[in-house]
């Protein structure tokens, strides 16, 4: 259904469904994470994914691991510890085939972190100042 890989395209993956709606994660971590105002992740059941190689894992948070590609650094996903069914790949990782899968226009999370110098653009997403409802 969907496929993507890291920057080096050392770690490749496939799904089997096609991705939620965007969730623009403005927190801290994932803005210092992508070095960017917020980080777009796509979340996938975590069965529903093939990875090529086993993912590089840091844990992050006190709520969250990481995943990154040992060769590159690329981010590739996160997993939530209350949602261990399910795993946020990062949307920038998508093949150019794939784009065409991610609706939208998602939501913003951890709104209220949002870079100051950075103004979001009134698309119809949803706003929250922390997780969604």
């Amino acid at each position: 259904m969907a496929s993507g890989s890291c920057a080096c395209r050392y770690i490749r993956y496939t799904t089997t469904t096609p991705p939620a709606d965007p969730v623009y994660c403005h927190c801290i971590e994932c803005r210092k994470q992508s070095g960017a105002p917020y980080q777009v992740w796509l979340d996938f059941p975590k069965d529903a994914i093939k990875w090529n190689v086993e993912l590089s894992v840091w844990r992050s948070s006190e709520t969250a691991s990481r995943s990154f590609c040992p060769r590159c650094g690329s981010t590739m996903t996160m997993s939530l510890d209350k949602e261990p069914s399910t795993t946020a790949v990062a949307a920038g990782t998508l093949d150019i085939e794939s784009e065409h899968l991610v609706r939208g226009p998602g939501m913003h999370i951890f709104y209220k972190e949002k870079a100051a110098w950075y103004v979001a653009p009134d698309d119809g997403s949803r706003k929250f100042d922390g997780w969604s409802e």
